[in-house]
Protein backbone atom coordinates (compact mmCIF):
# COMPACT_ATOMS: atom_id res chain seq x y z
CA UNK A 1 0.00 0.00 0.00
CA UNK A 2 1.17 3.51 -0.70
CA UNK A 3 2.88 5.22 2.21
CA UNK A 4 0.94 8.37 3.07
CA UNK A 5 2.30 10.98 5.43
CA UNK A 6 -0.40 13.61 5.72
CA UNK A 7 1.05 17.07 5.34
CA UNK A 8 4.05 15.71 3.37
CA UNK A 9 2.64 13.40 0.68
CA UNK A 10 1.57 15.10 -2.55
CA UNK A 11 -1.35 14.03 -4.69
CA UNK A 12 0.07 13.03 -8.10
CA UNK A 13 -3.01 14.48 -9.82
CA UNK A 14 -2.94 18.04 -8.45
CA UNK A 15 0.53 18.18 -6.80
CA UNK A 16 -1.03 19.57 -3.60
CA UNK A 17 -0.32 18.07 -0.17
CA UNK A 18 -2.70 15.52 1.29
CA UNK A 19 -3.84 16.95 4.61
CA UNK A 20 -5.46 15.49 7.72
CA UNK A 21 -9.14 14.84 7.23
CA UNK A 22 -9.00 14.64 3.43
CA UNK A 23 -10.42 11.49 1.83
CA UNK A 24 -8.01 9.64 -0.43
CA UNK A 25 -7.79 6.82 -2.95
CA UNK A 26 -4.68 4.75 -2.27
CA UNK A 27 -3.37 1.57 -3.88
CA UNK A 28 -0.40 -0.74 -3.64
CA UNK A 29 1.89 -1.19 -6.61
CA UNK A 30 -0.06 -2.94 -9.36
CA UNK A 31 1.16 -1.54 -12.70
CA UNK A 32 4.16 -3.60 -13.79
CA UNK A 33 5.76 -1.55 -16.55
CA UNK A 34 7.33 1.88 -15.98
CA UNK A 35 6.33 2.68 -19.57
CA UNK A 36 2.62 2.22 -18.79
CA UNK A 37 0.82 5.61 -18.60
CA UNK A 38 -0.71 4.68 -15.22
CA UNK A 39 2.65 3.73 -13.66
CA UNK A 40 3.04 7.02 -11.68
CA UNK A 41 -0.34 6.45 -10.01
CA UNK A 42 0.25 2.85 -8.92
CA UNK A 43 1.47 2.68 -5.30
CA UNK A 44 0.26 6.23 -4.77
CA UNK A 45 -2.35 8.16 -2.82
CA UNK A 46 -4.61 10.73 -4.48
CA UNK A 47 -7.22 13.10 -3.15
CA UNK A 48 -10.61 11.43 -3.50
CA UNK A 49 -11.97 14.64 -5.07
CA UNK A 50 -9.13 14.74 -7.64
CA UNK A 51 -9.67 11.07 -8.46
CA UNK A 52 -13.38 11.64 -9.16
CA UNK A 53 -12.69 14.18 -11.90
CA UNK A 54 -9.56 12.50 -13.31
CA UNK A 55 -10.00 11.71 -17.04
CA UNK A 56 -8.12 8.39 -16.62
CA UNK A 57 -10.18 7.22 -13.64
CA UNK A 58 -12.10 4.48 -15.48
CA UNK A 59 -8.89 3.14 -17.08
CA UNK A 60 -7.20 3.13 -13.67
CA UNK A 61 -10.09 1.24 -12.05
CA UNK A 62 -10.12 -1.30 -14.91
CA UNK A 63 -6.35 -1.83 -14.68
CA UNK A 64 -6.56 -2.33 -10.91
CA UNK A 65 -9.41 -4.82 -11.24
CA UNK A 66 -7.65 -6.70 -14.06
CA UNK A 67 -4.55 -7.16 -11.92
CA UNK A 68 -5.12 -7.08 -8.15
CA UNK A 69 -8.87 -7.45 -8.40
CA UNK A 70 -8.49 -10.92 -9.93
CA UNK A 71 -6.35 -12.28 -7.10
CA UNK A 72 -8.09 -14.51 -4.59
CA UNK A 73 -6.55 -14.08 -1.13
CA UNK A 74 -6.13 -16.81 1.47
CA UNK A 75 -9.47 -16.01 3.08
CA UNK A 76 -11.27 -16.44 -0.26
CA UNK A 77 -11.80 -12.73 -0.86
CA UNK A 78 -10.90 -10.45 -3.76
CA UNK A 79 -10.13 -6.73 -3.53
CA UNK A 80 -12.40 -5.08 -6.10
CA UNK A 81 -12.16 -1.35 -6.89
CA UNK A 82 -15.51 0.34 -7.41
CA UNK A 83 -15.84 3.12 -10.02
CA UNK A 84 -15.29 5.80 -7.36
CA UNK A 85 -11.94 4.28 -6.31
CA UNK A 86 -13.08 2.64 -3.09
CA UNK A 87 -11.73 -0.91 -2.74
CA UNK A 88 -14.05 -3.48 -1.22
CA UNK A 89 -13.42 -7.05 -0.15
CA UNK A 90 -15.66 -9.50 -1.97
CA UNK A 91 -15.95 -13.13 -0.99
CA UNK A 92 -15.55 -15.41 -3.98
CA UNK A 93 -18.62 -17.59 -4.43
Amino acid sequence: MAIVIRGLTKCPLCAELIADGQSIVSTPHFVESPEHPLWPFSDAAMHYSCFQKWPLRSEFVAEYNNSLGRMVWGNGSRHHMQPDGIVINEKKQ
